[in-house]
């Protein structure tokens, strides 16, 4: 069982405590202190409870199910929202699994002066990423790049009128995204972020588990952080506080983001 095996202090005292409904633990773990395997002695020490561990890529979730015991349902937050959203996309034969290449998204502009076609491609690229990755409702200006590379290669700050343009195009963009039919040329597939983003709009509730586990939490986004946040079991996030990513905002560490009701260090 898990008591033989040489916990550490900090171990011990996460171990001791058995997660509630409504509460968020919050787990700072540094490089190389064995975030998994207490994730795995905690699901070991508490066989009556039921967990949902998430991941962001495939590996991590099939690394999940090797190592975890049978009380844990192993998923990747695609996989989730692929189930609830995506497939009809893909039955529909709407689904790109790549995203939007800068390239056909020239192709779709609708406002075809002013400014290169593979610039305002690029820029309307990336104010659909930043909104896929936001929590937003809609996509707004705060959503548009506030630099651009110009056809010199120099960097340039976006005009207000561009910015006007770029959630124009972007929003339009979207709308054909969405619709599930009357898009017969399907010029406009719906990609993995963007059945995400429409799973985390759905304010979907993940029942049938009495915590969930999220693993690599700084990496969570801010749509992420809603889905989780929204959530009434009780939630265990675990990440490395240093491990910065960077965001359309500047730099980003949800795990300072996210109110929590309980905090645990492994330093060791």
């Amino acid at each position: 069982g898990w008591a033989d095996v040489k916990l550490t202090h900090e171990q011990q005292r996460i171990l001791n405590h058995k997660i509630e409904p409504g509460q968020t633990v919050k787990i700072m773990a540094l490089a190389g202190t064995g975030k998994t395997s207490t994730l795995v002695k905690y699901a070991e020490k508490f066989p009556e409870l039921k967990f949902l561990y998430l991941a962001f890529n495939k590996a991590v979730a099939e690394k999940g199910r090797r190592v975890f015991p049978r009380n844990v349902t192993c998923k990747t937050f695609h996989s989730l929202a692929y189930g609830s959203v995506g497939r009809y996309y893909k039955d529909k034969g709407k689904l790109n699994f790549s995203k939007m290449s800068v390239f056909s998204i020239s192709f779709l502009l609708q406002h075809r002066e002013g400014q290169s076609l593979f610039i305002r491609g690029k820029t309307v690229s990336r104010t659909l990423e930043n909104f896929f990755s936001s929590s937003d409702e809609e996509i707004c200006e705060e959503h548009t790049p506030l630099w651009f590379k110009n056809t010199h290669g120099q960097m340039e700050l976006m005009s207000p009128e561009e910015k006007r343009i770029n959630v124009e195009e972007a929003r339009e963009i979207w709308h054909n995204m969405k619709k599930l039919d009357g898009d017969a040329e399907k010029r406009y597939k719906m990609t993995c972020d963007g059945y995400l983003k429409l799973w985390q709009l759905s304010k979907p509730q993940l029942s049938g588990y009495d915590a969930i586990f999220v693993d690599e939490a700084q990496d969570c986004t801010p749509a992420i952080v809603d889905i989780v946040q929204s959530q009434k079991c009780g939630k265990i996030l675990v990440g490395d506080p240093h491990q910065q990513i960077y965001t359309f905002r500047g730099a980003v560490n949800t795990l300072y983001l996210v109110p929590h009701t309980h905090l645990y260090y492994l330093t060791q």
